[in-house]
């Protein structure tokens, strides 16, 4: 790959979208030509009006290997899916002289799950605790879509249906059966749509999902030759989310619920109990909590109050787990999926209930009011993201905002290529061999300085930690 073609096919590129040449983005251009060719990290601050998505995707595409594009957010995904690779492939294909494909890439819970959907329990039902009445509309719509020829399965093509339908007919990644247990395997949405991926050049999924990867070190997305975080300085905040672990009665009672329709008996019921013993003193907790006005959510461990309720809520779900395992001699392909579901349902609970007895001082425990929800969240992920992404493959970085005061090491420092402030760090500051690493800024071609306004009007209210003031908001408005 020669930066003459780089700059040849951005070109192409630009013109397909009646844009004009921006010495920002071939500058970042061949910056990411050169890390995919040399496979050195890059971490590029693109401000706006640079048009960073091309500068990415036309040397990725030049590059003729398969590149993960990871997003934080949903528009951005759109964005590429829908105008910037449909415009990029046409304008390349002729410059390149070959075909370009691309793929979108979400997590299981995105499509519809056939094996659900054709299951009784597939029915709205005390599964999500709603009122059928009321959702049996959007089931109805959500079924004769299901049903028409050459869907993607993917909410986000779907009808409009109320989030607890769409839970009715989904599943997640820990319950899912797996395509060859289950009688729907080679129809499956998901199973689809992660083929394509395979195939594809560049493939777009979101944080999210990249980081549950690389926490949990399974393969989720298909194998790549690079990865590009756009989006890239809230990454770290997506991996923390990823990888936080939270207990509700709620999501209790769910699972307890599946137990008991699908291996009704004494184990259910014991589950059962269990989550209506863990709701109660949930309840009782959060009357306490905000009696006592605490400000402090932070807890060094788990409240006597809730101590012994989560134990038995683990040793329950752990029951039921063991029961599941033990039994394998049901041939029934749907049973086997409703077990497998069941089974994922509680041994999360039972993982989660585990973790958060066993705490360490790695990890954080606090407790929400507003939800009522236990959250358990490891202080730093840094660590994580520097064995399981940045020793693997050539990552790219970008976003209009990673540096602070001119300086690109708070964002290397939260994504492991820098070491910590900490004494124990202090001998070996780097992390990643610097000479693997590129950081660079192209800027921006807008003047803000003398092209911007600042409006700083004097009857409003101070900001808080609550967000924008309803009296802020009409000022906008």
């Amino acid at each position: 790959m020669t930066i003459e073609k780089v700059r040849s096919a951005l070109n192409a590129a630009v013109r397909a979208i009646d844009g004009s040449p921006r010495e920002g983005q071939i500058e970042m251009a061949e910056a990411v030509a050169n890390a995919l060719a040399d496979r050195h990290h890059l971490l590029v601050q693109a401000g706006t009006g640079t048009g960073k998505s091309l500068a990415y995707l036309v040397p990725s595409l030049v590059h003729g290997k398969r590149v993960l594009v990871a997003t934080a957010t949903l528009a951005l995904q759109r964005q590429l899916v829908e105008r910037d690779l449909p415009r990029v492939k046409e304008a390349l294909e002729k410059e390149l002289g070959r075909s370009i494909t691309f793929a979108v890439y979400k997590g299981v819970g995105n499509y519809l799950c056939l094996q659900k959907m054709n299951a009784d329990e597939g029915s709205i039902d005390s599964e999500v605790l709603v009122d059928i009445s009321s959702l049996e509309k959007d089931a109805r719509r959500l079924r004769e879509w299901a049903a028409k020829p050459g869907i993607s399965g993917d909410r986000d093509d779907a009808p409009d249906v109320d989030r607890r339908v769409w839970l009715a007919n989904s599943t997640s990644g820990r319950e899912c059966v797996g395509a060859d247990e289950c009688r729907y395997g080679t129809e499956c949405f998901a199973v689809n749509a992660k083929a394509r991926a395979q195939n594809a050049d560049i493939v777009v999924t979101n944080h999210t999902l990249l980081a549950i990867e690389i926490v949990d070190s399974h393969p989720i997305l298909p194998e790549r030759d690079a990865v590009i975080l756009d989006e890239a300085h809230e990454f770290m905040d997506r991996t923390t989310q990823a990888v936080t672990e939270e207990l509700t009665s709620g999501r209790i009672s769910r699972a307890a619920a599946m137990t008991r329709k699908h291996m009704p008996g004494k184990l259910a019921e014991a589950f059962v109990k269990a989550a209506d013993n863990f709701s109660e003193a949930m309840d009782d907790y959060g009357q306490e909590y905000r009696i006592s006005a605490a400000d402090e959510r932070r807890l060094t461990e788990l409240p006597d109050a809730l101590a012994a309720p989560v134990r038995k809520v683990k040793e329950a779900a752990e029951a039921v787990v063991a029961a599941i395992n033990a039994d394998s001699e049901i041939l029934d392909p749907d049973l086997m999926a409703e077990r497998a579901r069941v089974k994922g349902a509680v041994n999360e609970v039972k993982v989660t209930a585990q973790k958060m007895m066993r705490m360490g001082t790695g990890s954080v425990l606090w407790y929400e009011p507003t939800f009522s929800t236990l959250y358990l969240a490891p202080l730093v992920v840094s660590s994580v993201l520097r064995e399981n992404l940045f020793t693997q493959t050539p990552v790219i970085a970008t976003s209009a905002t990673l540096t602070v005061g001119k300086s690109f090491d708070p964002i290397a420092r939260n994504l492991g290529i820098l070491g910590g402030e900490s004494e124990e760090d202090a001998e070996e500051k780097w992390s990643v061999d610097p000479s693997n690493v590129q950081m660079l800024d192209v800027g921006s071609p807008f003047d803000f300085a003398n092209q911007g306004m600042l409006y700083l009007p004097r009857h409003l209210p101070e900001p808080g930690r609550d967000g924008p003031s309803k009296e802020a908001l009409i000022e906008l408005g």
